[in-house]
């Protein structure tokens, strides 16, 4: 039987296309002799190695066929039409890479009429222009290569470039003829020249690529194996993974990648860089920061498998902020690894995934009546230990009638439900304090406002109110919940019981509140590999920043960020970060969190801003767009309908309906036929090839509920907050990204000032 090894193909396949080239594949590995395969040679080619194949009368695939050993290898590269893969098979060469040993295709072009004067960079070129000085800003696009002084000579000689590539690049003077350029290049050439457009060092490129130059190396015995040998060998590197992968190691993602489209389908192979984070192994908590697209939670699910695999009586939980999250989490897991033990309950070996929420009640659940009664006297005071655990949704209800009900003497901005819950939450229930005069004295270290001693007097009034409002309805608030769990667990490890979980990996970890810290760091023991933390600062749409070191989990030297985003395309990031623009971004240990060195892997077309007269003539742009790409074939489910509110989803429904379009609520998706709507805070997590950003106005981001009323501090600190959601609602687009709106435009989206009323 042959071996297939599966090149990422860089060219997209209709739809129709796709169950054929898997049923081809199916057949060339069960007999590659079969005569309907049509497996050819061809004349006159740059590789002798080069087959093509016969996928259907008009398809056909482009192979390379390696001898090893009694079964041949067949290395697929892509399926075009016949004329095309003809081409294509002809001028592709299947080589080692000289400098670093790996595997690599290679499509060489007609060489290009050379310029008659002297090599000129783009920079250069721009800068001696006679229009320089008149051309649009968009004109002025500065190569990143040149810019940082790179040579043809040392991309080729130093960092490994086809000398063809390296030309191409340099000579790029446009952002889409450079990004051709890397789409188009084997892969870990593409990222590699990104890497350091965006300023790396080659030696940090070449660590987090898993790159090692052979030249380096300490002389080695003859290798007597053959060249097809050491292409074979040259598959298990980290670099070549990026690109090749053996089709029996992962069939199922494999038939995603040809067959359904699945947005996430490469997440079986990783970027060398995320394999190190997703096998490492640390003496404490560990860190990974990145934006949206840079594959956190590809690394977590990777760790938490790794994890199992190094010890199958490992309890290992994998807990995010919403359930909503959790179950995409459980989904991901399934496809990636389906034989992975899950565990039904935490403490238990296995894996155990669950929304935090979930799992702080479950802990609460199997506490005994005394170890209750303990935790939640410890959290909220003798005089206000509920008889009841009832936990209570949404609390702004119960702060207002606190406030209303209470003699306090505060200014609105500080009688205000949005910060008082935020003070509750991060002084008192993280300080576990339990009287006023605890609370007059406590720090309120990272708290925007502050107040004097009157001022806490009159706030700790409101929250003993808050709390015997509580005990009344014998009803207990998440946050509430959280710190009693922690109590549970702080007790049992003072009586000598052991810890939960061996391994606690946290997804979208910026979203948790103190509480929840409280509660994560006393679910694992202290030690080698306890905590994993995923996050991204850009991405905080819920809750406040939170220094973990006020928790007992210390990060210092034992953190790592992304930069390489593989699910937005290079416009639609440039966009969604300038969202961003001139706001000050703290990750959970303060540190400023700039976009510097964030950057993407793929290409595509520049976002398109549509401004309308009316809703009415907006929801036809809207009904254009999806019959549009409906026509191209993109499925129902790869197009995302995404608004501020719910409200805003209600008027979008029911105005495609009037225009014969269908579209359905994310939660009820049907079959998939249909584009899915949701608001900004659903779709966290999710990624289509086409998005809608629908209602941005000047009325709906930022919505004034969330900003209206507060202090400064907690107004600034909301507004960032509205900024990220439309940041996280603008990457959710892999492929196309289209911004809509009627009348005005929302001040948060990029060059507002510039853009004008439509109406």
């Amino acid at each position: 039987m042959p071996g297939i090894v599966f090149a990422k193909t860089k060219d997209k396949l209709d739809n129709s296309v796709k169950p054929l080239v898997m049923t081809f594949l199916e057949k060339l590995q069960e007999d590659d002799t079969a005569p309907g395969l049509h497996i050819e040679p061809l004349k006159n080619v740059a590789d002798p190695r080069v087959r093509t194949g016969r996928v259907n009368n008009m398809w056909r695939a482009v192979l390379f066929r390696l001898e090893t050993g009694s079964t041949p290898t067949y290395v697929y590269y892509g399926t075009w039409t016949h004329d095309k893969a003809i081409d294509i098979a002809g001028r592709s060469t299947l080589q080692m890479n000289p400098v670093f040993g790996i595997p690599e295709i290679i499509e060489q072009t007609k060489p290009e009429p050379q310029p008659t004067a002297p090599h000129q960079t783009a920079s250069a070129a721009l800068q001696t222009s006679p229009h320089a000085d008149t051309m649009p800003a968009a004109d002025l696009w500065q190569n990143g290569l040149t810019k940082h002084g790179y040579t043809h000579e040392y991309l080729v000689q130093d960092a490994g470039l086809d000398p063809q590539i390296a030309r191409k690049v340099l000579d790029a003077t446009t952002a889409p003829a450079f990004h051709k350029v890397t789409d188009r290049a084997p892969d870990w050439q593409g990222l590699l020249i990104l890497d350091l457009a965006s300023g790396k060092s080659l030696e940090e490129s070449k660590e987090d690529l898993g790159l090692v130059d052979q030249r380096e190396t300490p002389n080695e015995p003859t290798d007597e194996s053959t060249d097809d040998e050491k292409i074979m060998a040259g598959f298990d590197k980290e670099a070549a993974k990026l690109q090749f992968a053996f089709i029996g190691e992962a069939p199922e993602a494999l038939r995603e990648v040809i067959e359904g489209g699945s947005a996430d389908a490469w997440r079986t192979f990783l970027h060398p860089e995320q394999r190190r984070y997703a096998d490492g192994s640390w003496n404490g908590p560990f860190r990974l920061t990145g934006g949206a697209g840079t594959g956190k939670t590809v690394v977590i699910l990777h760790r938490a498998k790794t994890l199992a695999q190094r010890n199958p009586g490992a309890r290992i939980v994998l807990t995010t902020f919403t359930r909503t999250l959790a179950s995409s989490l459980s989904e991901s897991m399934a496809k990636l690894d389906p034989e992975l033990q899950l565990s039904a309950s935490v403490g238990t070996p296995g894996t155990y995934i669950s929304g935090i929420d979930s799992l702080v009640n479950q802990v609460v659940n199997s506490a005994s009546a005394a170890e209750r009664k303990d935790a939640v006297t410890a959290v909220l005071g003798e005089a206000h230990a509920p008889a009841g655990l009832r936990p209570s949704g949404g609390t702004q209800n119960a702060w207002k009638e606190a406030i209303e009900n209470t003699e306090h003497g505060l200014e609105l901005e500080l009688a205000n439900p949005t910060f008082l819950e935020q003070e509750y939450v991060s002084v008192v229930l993280a300080n576990l304090i339990t009287t006023r005069e605890g609370y007059v004295k406590v720090p309120r270290v990272g708290r925007g406002t502050a107040l004097t001693r009157p001022k806490r007097l009159g706030v700790w009034k409101i929250i003993e109110a808050f709390r015997q409002s509580q005990r009344i309805k014998e009803s207990i608030s998440f946050p509430e919940l959280a710190a009693v769990a922690a109590r549970v667990l702080i007790q049992r490890a003072a009586a000598g019981k052991p810890a939960l979980a061996d391994h606690v990996l946290i997804d979208e970890a910026q979203d948790l509140h103190a509480a929840h810290w409280l509660f994560l760091r006393q679910l694992a023991e202290e030690g080698k590999d306890d905590l994993f933390i995923a996050e991204d600062s850009h991405q905080r749409i819920y809750g406040q920043k939170v220094p973990l070191s006020r928790y007992g989990i210390a990060i210092v030297g034992r953190s790592r960020r992304l930069s390489l985003n593989y699910r937005t395309t290079a416009q639609n990031l440039d966009y969604a970060v300038s969202v961003l623009k001139g706001t000050d971004i703290e990750d959970l240990e303060g540190e400023n969190q700039d976009s510097k060195g964030y950057h993407s892997a793929r290409s595509g077309p520049d976002p398109e801003e549509s401004g309308a007269k009316s809703l009415a003539d907006e929801l036809d742009a809207v009904a254009h767009h999806i019959r549009q790409w409906k026509s191209q074939e993109v499925p129902g489910s790869m197009i995302g309908i995404i608004a501020r509110t719910k409200h805003q989803l209600q008027k979008l429904q029911t105005g495609l309906a009037e225009r014969k379009v269908e579209v359905r609520d994310v939660d009820y998706p049907g079959d998939g036929s249909a584009p899915l709507y949701m608001t900004m805070h659903r779709a966290k997590g999710m990624e289509f090839f086409k998005v809608i950003l629908f209602g941005v106005n000047e009325s709906a981001v930022p919505l004034s509920l969330a900003t209206n009323g507060l202090a400064e501090a907690e107004k600034k600190d909301a507004l960032l907050r509205e900024r990220s959601l439309l940041y996280v609602a603008a990457t959710r687009a892999r492929d196309e990204l289209v911004v809509s709106w009627n009348g005005t435009p929302s001040e948060l989206l990029p060059g507002a000032n510039s853009k004008v009323s439509v109406g």
